[in-house]
């Protein structure tokens, strides 16, 4: 498993600069460093890279304590870049306490490596007393890479752990982040300690949903009183013209035209042989009118 979020930071190929030794003066340990980065970037034979940064390290514990501090890291992020390639991320921090006696000695990209291993593989928790010691240390707050640690410290530890209020301690700290960054971080703390509630308060949840159900009902029935309230003025508006039609209509053929259709819907059936005499009746009082009004517009 990779730590690909953290190579752009600590590149191998870029992360070392010897150019100030003498090819006399380089130390044996360089020429294995590179070796376990070839090893590590270009044949991915990682228990290879291993063991070269074991030997590397072996080298230069007989030397002075900081002449080759820089190298000293350098190997010990390949190492660890090396042990989670192979799974085997449980073993970096007793590998680590093999060439650091206490957290509060690692370097920063030592550190930030851990960090971001341990939050990848969802064991923030192992980080939690090692980084809170680390960023403690006074002599690691004028390190350049000590907000850096804070940062991750604070996103990948300590939010997901739920521990808010020491999450708005640190991001409260000046000299941990500037004042734009602070409100940035106190409001993605604020959506984080939100969320965390929710999920852990299943009363709280089920009021939220219960809330959501109730809100959904009231515009479900908003929903309905609207188109009623529309199908009533469509009804409305089409009675309303038929109403306007009939007016202008004479009141007499108005009456004898509901009466014709009362006696033909309702009264009559023409398939009933009974329905016969009175339709033939019908018929010639329907033909009496008709003469009546063509006499009179005469």
């Amino acid at each position: 498993m990779a730590v690909t979020e953290n190579v752009s930071s600590c590149s191998l190929s870029a992360m070392w600069d010897w150019s100030h030794w003498s090819p006399s003066g380089t130390p044996p340990a360089v020429s294995l460093l590179d070796a376990a980065a070839d090893l590590l970037v270009l044949e991915r034979n990682f228990s290879g890279a291993l063991e070269l940064c074991e030997r590397g390290l072996q080298i230069l514990t007989v030397e002075p304590k900081d002449k080759y501090e820089q190298l000293k890291a350098h190997l010990c992020v390949v190492g660890i870049q090396a042990l989670a390639e192979m799974e085997r991320w449980r073993e970096v921090l007793p590998w680590l306490v093999q060439y650091y006696r206490t957290p509060q000695e690692m370097p920063h990209n030592i550190m930030e490596m851990c960090l971001l291993l341990y939050s990848k593989v969802k064991q923030p928790h192992v980080m939690l007393e090692l980084s809170s010691s680390w960023l403690n240390e006074r002599a690691n707050h004028h390190l350049s890479g000590y907000r850096r640690v804070a940062e991750l410290h604070l996103l990948r530890v300590l939010l997901p752990l739920g521990l808010f209020s020491e999450a708005e301690c640190l991001a409260k700290d000046s000299k941990m982040l500037t004042q734009q960054q602070q409100l940035i971080v106190l409001k993605t703390i604020s959506e984080q300690k939100r969320q965390w509630e929710e999920k852990n308060d299943p009363a709280k949840s089920e009021t939220n949903q219960c809330d959501q159900t109730v809100s959904q009902a009231k515009r479900d029935k908003g929903n309905s009183r609207v188109g009623i309230l529309n199908m009533a003025r469509i009804l409305y508006g089409s009675l309303s013209l038929v109403a306007t039609q009939i007016c202008k209509v004479p009141f007499r053929r108005t009456v004898l035209a509901l009466l014709l259709l009362y006696v033909i819907l309702v009264r009559l059936d023409p398939a009933f042989p009974v329905s016969q005499g009175p339709m033939r009746r019908l018929l010639l009082l329907l033909r009496a009118c008709i003469s009546n009004i063509f006499q009179r517009a005469h």
